[in-house]
């Protein structure tokens, strides 16, 4: 029953806005910037959440605790602090899980003293969430996976996976994005100014989406998400600075299941 219920309300959300849109007003943020250019778009992105037009949900951090190996392989005590889901505009009734490009995506983690996960923190994140969805897709057709009317579906399909499954918004729950991520690849000598994601977990755990840094930077669907890590990472009960740790030859490795620490930990780093 609760199958048919999902599905149902999926089938209602879903198809019923590629034709008649959201009702005027419902959301001011989407209103205004379905019809913006890509950088005006990411603009208004940037200044919406810094300003504090987010839900209250997105305000803390949960703590994910766990017991990691370093690179010569001792065993150390990690505290990592995530947010619940991915970034949101709006408030805790009508939000809108957004999409955008990875440089604005890192000036908005800059601006709360937060990264990017790495592929080895998503895969953690979605270890220990609350609420695991089975990832939601569209038939590629064109670029209609990369326009606003999509990237607004997509957000209305998952509170509506949420809401199927019991939970309401805030819950810590994975499954529902890719994410954007830091990897080596923001090295990549070729890739210069491309965007990299991973994840997109099936129920079975699997990632649909492997580490990958073939779309230019300003290439944005429905699928991407931001998920910000707190710069503070608790290791044996010391406190340090997340990104310092993924740079550390010894230490990376809590943080990072790439064989040597990164070079980058930042879309802005040079």
């Amino acid at each position: 029953m609760k199958r048919l219920l999902s599905f149902t309300i999926l089938i209602a959300i879903t198809f019923g806005p590629l034709f008649s849109q959201v009702t005027k007003g419902d959301s001011p943020f989407y209103e205004q910037m379905r019809s913006l250019s890509f950088e005006d778009r990411e603009a208004l992105i940037y200044k919406e959440i810094t300003s504090g037009n987010t839900p209250g949900y997105l305000k803390g951090f949960v703590a994910i605790k766990s017991v990691e190996r370093d690179s010569k392989g001792q065993k150390h005590k990690v505290v990592i602090f995530v947010k619940p889901d991915y970034l949101s505009i709006g408030n805790d009734s009508c939000s809108f899980i957004i999409p955008m490009g990875p440089v604005t995506a890192q000036k908005i983690a800059d601006n709360f003293d937060c990264s990017l996960p790495t592929p080895k923190i998503v895969d953690m994140i979605y270890k220990y969430s609350v609420l695991k969805l089975e990832p939601f897709n569209y038939i590629p057709r064109g670029n209609r996976n990369e326009t606003p009317d999509i990237l607004n579906d997509h957000s209305r399909v998952i509170f509506a996976q949420m809401k199927a499954a019991g939970y309401k918004s805030g819950v810590f729950v994975a499954g529902t994005k890719k994410d954007i991520v830091i990897s080596s690849k923001l090295s990549d000598p070729v890739r210069t100014k491309n965007v990299t994601i991973y994840g997109w977990h099936k129920l079975d755990g699997k990632a649909i989406q492997p580490v990958y840094n073939g779309h230019i930077d300003i290439y944005v669907d429905y699928s991407h998400g931001v998920r910000l890590i707190s710069n503070k990472v608790t290791i044996d009960g010391r406190d340090y600075d997340y990104r310092d740790i993924l740079k550390d030859p010894l230490l990376h490795s809590l943080l990072s299941d790439e064989p040597e620490p990164l070079q980058r930990t930042s879309y802005l780093d040079k």
